[in-house]
């Protein structure tokens, strides 16, 4: 049983599973189960912003709505209730944002999925896990 685990949600089947499995593995009385969203922010909607790479004016508040309803839905489907689960939605790199907060919050575990909502296909497990799996300084398990 781990104590504290990190579950990055995308809204794949993969994370859902992930979050089901980490209910599973978490220490029923003292356990604490963090579920991530990490998105890139959405570009500028002018074409030299959008060339530029600059973000949207309101990007922080289309990441946090669309990353809050990702878990929203991600809990529902998995059932999870309960007052040791905390939200964290966050802007950025997929990867980069997930290791940076399983590091900052201390996690005993991640439990991700094996592929996530990407165009990037990868033969045996995606970039994003495929990183993590290698990066991460806590447990990692991968959720096919």
């Amino acid at each position: 049983m781990y104590k504290s685990i990190l579950v990055p949600i995308d809204g794949s089947t993969q994370s859902h599973k992930a979050l089901t499995l980490a209910t599973n593995l978490l220490d029923p009385e003292q356990g604490m189960l963090y579920i991530l969203s990490v998105q890139e922010a959405p570009l500028a909607k002018d074409a030299l912003g959008r060339s530029a790479g600059v973000p949207a004016t309101n990007a922080e508040a289309l990441v946090q709505e669309s990353g809050q309803a990702l878990i929203k839905q991600a809990c529902q489907a998995a059932k999870v209730e309960s007052e040791r689960v905390k939200h964290i939605v966050r802007a950025g790199q997929p990867a980069t944002g997930i290791l940076a907060e399983a590091n900052q919050l201390g996690v005993d575990a991640i439990v991700m999925g094996s592929r996530g909502n990407s165009n990037i296909k990868s033969l045996v497990i995606g970039s994003v896990s495929h990183r993590v799996l290698h990066v991460a300084t806590c447990a990692v398990v991968i959720v096919r």
